[in-house]
């Protein structure tokens, strides 16, 4: 699809069935975190928050029907649909529930046309899947268009579906230039589609997993509320986390929340974990005689259904959420009672969802080829989104080398000489392929004086592909990151007589690649940044099986649901559950000592655990934070490192003004446990506030101000600080060592240059005197 990018991410579970495999329209689709699916569901979360003390109903509700409103933006578009001469077709893709079915829909469009179109002959079409819906007439004189409604015949509806809208537009009656800036028009992402659903049967099965509890056709957030007894032990708390991650994990970039309560949810569904005398009160499931799985009927909801994960002690809990995560394709009927699945060991940085370092990595390999595809003369941006650890070292900065391999039409077609691909990384531009052949590269490498590029070029068949390598810069490269790819082409004859082809076609190959092979490991941490971009360190085994949370003594059930909320994010940075996540208290923090440590809670119930932060300045101290002023030495040691500034008392007037609930924090630092192992806090004076910073952390806009070791939000707004030492993880080869240490320190290597200068003039001082000595001897004698 044009415009956008889906990363690949291993099948958790059975979902529902995958798109529609005909061509993509134009319409960027949102940065994927992982996996993005071809097609897009409504905005409906797939269940609702529960309600404490429902009683079971005794009957289905009777409405079954419901209504929804969704703008265009919220079915996948990133702006305006922008219809051009050049660019003539823009829509949307998005899906069904596959437990709900249209019954009625309605379009509502607004947007704007040309005021120099010609009414007779220019229109917007309209249609659902090749089906004809309606057309928006243009209006001489008049640019703008609202209120226009048309009925959708629901037959038209499937699955997944396209909405497509056709432009065609004429100036003059004669001659037109379809580059001519005369021809334009744009339908608003404010328009909307209301449709009417009916709630299907609930089919229950565990071969279906994970419907209904997750839609691979949802582009919206994934809700699905958690059934918890109060004061849940750790065992309960292990069990949740692996089963929120893997939700988190198939969710994506959509995002997930997991609320928690004791109580059953009012309607739709949810996700019941408890030990057998522990089940809450209502739900038709058997005696429990081992590790069990099952859907149940939802008492408060006939048309709902209740996942169930259970198991007669801790231990069978913990086996059982294993045994969902890791194979739920072996699972059917309503219940099964399952085993303690075999845990293979993972290696470090083989998340499912990061590129590997080992080997050039295939573009086909992270999106589908489809997606690579461009149609007309300024098709928009393609995207290869890709995810990998923020830790990559190369010597000098290298970059990694990319060889890009493109087709093109060839030059009877486009004007070579004005046309290019231009090619980006995160926003960032890198380079500029021109499309015209080189007689003077044809068939070999050779550096490009201009790019810095290597060049190889091949005709087949009269078409032209061409294969350039580029470097991309290092600094450049994050945890998540897209590669962008933007054709702009030229008719080769333009006039307003002049013919040109409409139907035109590039591509970027599924075999370019690009090359991480040649990075070492090694960072310097905390970095928050790290953590919110990518999860690190703790996503470097992929299944946390180096990771402890530190939850308070007794959690509060709003903790717990921050606690789900942050696996599941971890699911979704990674690719895959967390299967080997430990839960403990403060207490047991003494058992854990070789894992890194992830603290959540409010500061009032977390006070056990204050003293976890003594290599950090930051302390816990009631229900505030407080941060140690630096000591002479440490002044000292900024003074010599002019590009470090003391931010101490700017975070401490920044805590001293947040209300005392109303505010939460990310802190980080080295364990105090074990060296080279990381502890990062997320401390809350209240729970609405620690409830707050996942979400904080999943808004692109928030997201990116969370830096350094220390990051203060208040009302959803983060501000960083850097207030602690920092320290190395990872390792180099010997020769290495110099360039990592003083690649941002070159006072430190002036220093060492003048100390050792110091020391061989000595040195040679010394051997001169005696030098001079001997001979003074030899004269004397």
């Amino acid at each position: 699809m044009p415009g956008a990018g889906r990363e690949r991410t291993p099948d958790a579970g059975r979902q529902a069935q995958a798109g529609s495999s005909a061509p993509a329209l134009s319409v960027p689709m949102p940065s994927a975190d992982a996996g993005t699916p071809r097609a897009s569901s409504l905005d409906l979360p797939s269940a609702v928050p529960p309600a404490e003390g429902t009683a079971p109903a005794s009957a289905p509700r009777a409405a079954e029907t419901r209504q929804v409103v969704l703008s265009l933006r919220q079915l996948g578009a990133q702006g305006p649909l922008a219809l051009r001469g050049v660019s003539e077709l823009q829509g949307v893709q998005f899906g069904i529930r596959s437990d709900e079915v249209v019954t009625g829909a309605t379009l509502k469009l607004r947007g704007a046309m040309s005021p120099s179109l010609m009414a007779q002959f220019s229109n917007v079409t309209v249609t659902l899947n090749e089906q004809y819906v309606g057309t928006i007439p243009a209006t001489e004189g008049q640019t703008r268009f609202e209120g226009i409604e048309m009925p959708v015949d629901p037959v038209f509806f499937a699955e997944d579906n396209r909405l497509n809208f056709r432009f065609v537009g004429r100036y003059a009656e004669t001659c037109n230039d379809p580059l001519s800036g005369l021809l334009w028009s744009t339908v608003s992402d404010t328009s909307t589609l209301t449709l009417t659903l009916v709630r299907l049967p609930p089919q229950r099965d565990l071969s279906r997993l994970p419907l209904p509890f997750f839609e691979a056709r949802d582009r919206q957030q994934t809700v699905l509320p958690f059934v918890i007894q109060a004061n849940p032990g750790n065992d309960v708390l292990e069990s949740s986390g692996i089963v929120s991650s893997w939700f988190g994990q198939m969710a994506g970039f959509r995002g997930a929340s997991f609320p928690v309560s004791a109580a059953l949810p009012a309607s739709r569904n949810g996700i019941v974990v408890a030990t057998a005398d522990t089940l809450p009160p209502g739900l038709s499931v058997g005696r429990i005689e081992g590790p069990t799985i099952a859907i149940v009927p939802n008492p408060n909801d006939a048309s709902g259904s209740l996942l169930l994960v259970a198991g007669r002690n801790g231990q069978e809990l913990v086996s059982a959420a294993r045994s969902l995560v890791l194979g739920s394709r072996t699972l059917g009927g309503q219940q099964a009672v399952v085993g303690a699945p075999v845990l293979a060991r993972r290696k470090p940085y083989d998340a499912p969802a990061w590129v590997p370092t080992d080997r050039p990595v295939r573009f086909g390999e992270l999106v589908d080829p489809s997606e690579l595809q461009a149609t007309g003369y300024a098709p928009g941006a393609l995207r290869v989104p890709f995810r990998t650890a923020p830790d990559l070292y190369t010597w000098r900065r290298q970059g990694f080398p990319a060889e890009i391999r493109y087709r093109a039409p060839p030059g009877p077609i486009v004007d070579l000489a004005v046309s290019r691909l231009d090619v980006g990384i995160n926003n960032i531009y890198l380079a500029s392929m021109p499309l015209a052949e080189d007689a003077t590269r044809r068939n070999a490498w050779l550096p490009s004086i201009f790019q810095g590029e290597d060049v190889r070029q091949v005709l087949n068949s009269g078409d032209a592909s061409t294969a350039r390598r580029i470097d991309v810069p290092a600094y450049d490269v994050f945890g998540q990151n897209a590669l962008q790819f933007t054709f702009d082409t030229r008719p080769l004859g333009r006039g307003a007589c002049a013919g040109v082809p409409g139907d035109l076609r590039m591509a970027v190959d599924p075999d370019s690649t690009i090359d991480f092979s040649r990075a070492r490991r090694i960072t310097s941490l905390p970095n928050l940044a790290f953590f919110v971009n990518s999860g690190f360190p703790f996503s470097r085994m992929a299944d946390l099986s180096e990771t402890a949370v530190v939850m308070p003594p007794r959690a509060d059930l709003r903790e717990v649901q921050a606690f789900l909320d942050l696996m599941g994010r971890l699911g979704s940075q990674t690719g895959y559950p967390a299967t080997g996540v430990a839960v403990v208290r403060p207490d047991q923090v003494a058992g854990v000592s070789n894992r890194d440590l992830l603290v959540v809670g409010t500061l009032d119930r977390l006070q056990a655990g204050a003293d976890l932060l003594r290599t950090s300045p930051v302390r816990l101290e009631g229900d505030r934070i407080r941060i140690a002023l630096s000591s002479p030495i440490e002044n000292m040691r900024r003074a010599l490192d002019f590009g470090r500034e003391d931010r101490r008392e700017a975070a401490q007037s920044i805590l001293q003004g947040a209300p005392a609930s109303g505010f939460a924090a990310l802190i980080g630092a080295e364990s105090p446990l074990a060296r080279g192992r990381s502890l990062v806090a997320i401390v809350a004076g209240g729970t609405e506030a620690l409830q707050s910073v996942v979400p904080t952390l999943n808004d692109p806009e928030q997201a990116p101000k969370v830096q350094g070791d220390l990051a203060i939000m208040t009302d959803g707004r983060p501000v960083s600080f850097r207030v602690g030492d920092t320290y190395t993880v990872g390792h180099l080869p010997y020769w290495l060592y110099p360039s990592w240490y003083f690649q941002d320190s070159p006072l430190g290597l002036v220093a060492v240059l003048l100390i050792g200068s110091a020391m061989l003039g000595l040195v040679l001082y010394r051997a001169l005197r005696r030098r001079a000595r001997a001979r003074m001897r030899e004269i004397e004698s």
